[in-house]
């Protein structure tokens, strides 16, 4: 009886050392193939290359907010320009632009009003004499950006990065800015 009792007590600690050495090696598994990134074919290749010369998209980690960009093969003179998405109610016409990258891009004669813009990345743009009125730019990159007589008012720029941005004749009446970096900015 007490052999049987001991054959079971080290059939019970087997048990527990293979479930617990499984559990682990599980884990490492999983850990292993996260890491590991998907590889990419020239098809994507020729297609990010392409996107990057205009507007790159952001991380799927980031917001989530559609920011389809249409893909031409040919290149073109004009920068292409994520599509504006709009609401299904129509009293609410309002482009979505939020996480989007246009650092760099010459972004006069657009128009941005009321434009939702939150997170967008606007370092080093052109947004000289732009209306920007109404716009949800909260968090929004604007850091050596030109705002030169650009219309910001009742935009809501909380917590955007304006370092460095030149503002020289904005319009700012309304403009919600608590939490703004203004660090070096050229103030109108």
């Amino acid at each position: 009886m007490h052999k049987q009792n001991q054959r079971q007590g080290l059939l019970i600690i087997l048990a527990t050392v293979l479930t617990g050495a499984v559990l682990v090696a599980g884990f490492g598994i999983y850990l292993l193939l996260k890491s590991i990134e998907k590889p990419v074919s020239n098809e994507s290749n020729n297609l990010e290359g392409a996107l990057s010369e205009s507007i790159s998209i952001p991380d799927s980690s980031e917001a989530p907010v559609d920011t389809s960009i249409p893909f031409s093969p040919v290149p073109t003179t004009q920068p292409l320009q994520p599509k504006a998405v709009t609401s299904s109610n129509q009293n609410n016409t309002s482009k979505n632009y939020g996480g989007a990258n246009f650092r760099g891009k010459d972004l006069r004669r657009k128009n941005f009003r009321q434009a939702q813009m939150g997170g967008a990345n606007l370092a080093n743009t052109n947004l000289s004499g732009v209306d920007l009125s109404g716009a949800n730019m909260s968090g929004a990159n604007l850091a050596q950006a030109n705002l030169t007589n650009a219309n910001l008012s009742n935009a809501d720029l909380r917590g955007a990065n304006l370092s460095g941005a030149n503002l020289k004749g904005a319009n700012l009446d309304g403009a919600n800015t608590d939490g703004a970096n203004f660090n070096g900015t050229i103030l109108p």
